[in-house]
């Protein structure tokens, strides 16, 4: 716990102790998560200081700026950098408020000789293909028989078509709802805990599925119940590239940044996102699953080289996995949104929901650059300046997001990985 003065403390961060006025009025009870209507509810108040859930190094006094670092730290995290955002043009404002993000994230904890050693061990090499094998004969891959032969394999439980009833029927009751969810004891647990996590921010805590419904609501906690249940197929994947745990760190992540992004632009539905943010990648799990050999011949090359995975992925399978990943959503029978969005998170500008794309995207774009878990890339994939445009925010936004996001993607992981 530490004390903060109210200039320091920014949204996202929990209460340790109940917030009061100095004629001890309740503002905000203990583990209460802060917005910045609370911030300015606390200036109002002439309240200056508040105390801040975690130990003193998990309050943000690191460095905010380059200038802080150590020049040796600073310069081999610079070409860290430079060779992370190669895809992207350095002169994007976005672009060069994601980079400074990272610099300043990878610096953290580091001294000269280690940032050496990160800088050696994995840089990007270009002579990869050259000494390569040859490309899978499995080349010209057709999404449709992908997604048949993962409908014929797939063994999703059987509350995830129940579930998926349930949120297309307009007549389901917050009761109903939760009698559908609480047939899965596993599921119910999973969404319960993380319910309660500083990502929602209730003040008490909710212990039935049902006042977690009518608080959540009920199209909410259905949309999640969907994503938790997805998460439970695809438990024997190959991990040579990533651990199912970094991969669902970064899609963890993702999800979240969307949610905010999303409440930054001013669009409704903001569980959709954090759903959509969730699943984005979920087709190079099936890849992963179903063909190791074409996911190897596409994540190796794109791992160690400079091309962006989706481009490697296209002229290795002949599509890609935010295609076979939108198909498959909606074989599932999930909602159209959410199939349409992961479909088109590599190109927004192209999807019937624009924004929400777009959303998506820069949510995405945001996972790689912070460098949080993993889904096969070393490189951040090129941010779409349209995109961008479309949401009409300002890379001076993006530091403060950022942060909110890396303090609630910890406390999300643990719900769906209770023993991680």
């Amino acid at each position: 716990m530490a004390k903060l003065t109210i200039d320091k403390i920014e949204p996202g961060m929990i209460l340790a102790e109940d917030l009061t006025t100095s004629e001890g009025r309740m503002l905000l009870p203990k583990g209460a998560m802060i917005t910045e209507t609370h911030i300015r509810t606390c200036r109002v108040w002439g309240i200056t200081e508040a105390s801040i859930h975690g130990d003193e190094e998990d309050v943000p006094n690191k460095p905010t700026s380059l200038e802080e670092l150590d020049p040796k730290v600073l310069d081999a995290c610079k070409i860290m950098a430079a060779q992370r955002f190669v895809l992207n043009p350095s002169d994007h404002p976005a672009v060069k408020e994601m980079a400074k993000l990272y610099v300043l994230r990878q610096s953290d904890g580091l001294d000269a000789e280690c940032a050496g050693l990160m800088l050696t061990a994995g840089p990007n090499d270009d002579t990869f293909e050259i000494f390569s094998p040859p490309p899978t004969t499995e080349h010209n891959i057709k999404p449709e028989d992908i997604v048949r032969q993962e409908i014929e394999l797939a063994s999703l439980p059987d509350i995830f078509a129940q579930i998926g009833e349930a949120i297309k029927n307009p007549r389901s009751s917050a009761a109903y709802v939760a009698e559908v969810i609480s047939k899965d004891v596993a599921l119910s647990a999973k969404l319960l805990k993380m319910v309660n996590t500083p990502f929602y921010g209730f003040p008490s805590k909710i212990d039935t599925l049902s006042r977690a419904v009518t608080i959540v609501g009920t199209t909410q906690l259905t949309n999640l119940a969907l994503g938790v249940s997805v998460i439970s197929a695809f438990e024997n994947v190959p991990q040579e590239f990533f651990t199912l745990k970094e991969f669902w760190m970064h899609s963890i992540t993702c999800g979240i940044l969307a949610r905010l992004l999303a409440g930054k632009v001013g669009v409704a539905g903001d569980e959709k996102f954090f759903v959509a943010g969730l699943l984005h990648d979920v087709g190079r799990l099936i890849m992963l699953k179903n063909h190791p050999k074409a996911s190897t011949d596409a994540l190796r090359p794109a791992k160690t080289g400079r091309r962006a995975l989706v481009d490697v992925e296209n002229a290795v399978w002949g599509c890609n996995h935010a295609e076979i990943g939108g198909l498959v959503l909606k074989a599932w029978r999930l909602p159209a949104f959410l199939e349409d969005l992961v479909h088109h998170h590599h190109t927004p500008m192209e999807s019937s929901m624009v924004q929400e794309a777009s959303i998506i995207h820069v949510a995405d774009f945001m996972t790689h650059a912070l460098g949080i878990g993993s889904s096969g890339t070393s490189l951040v994939p090129e941010l779409n300046a349209n995109a961008w445009q479309t949401l009409n925010i300002s890379q001076n936004d993006l530091p403060t997001i950022a942060r909110q996001a890396e303090r609630q993607a910890n406390d999300v992981l643990s719900a769906f990985f209770p023993d991680a």
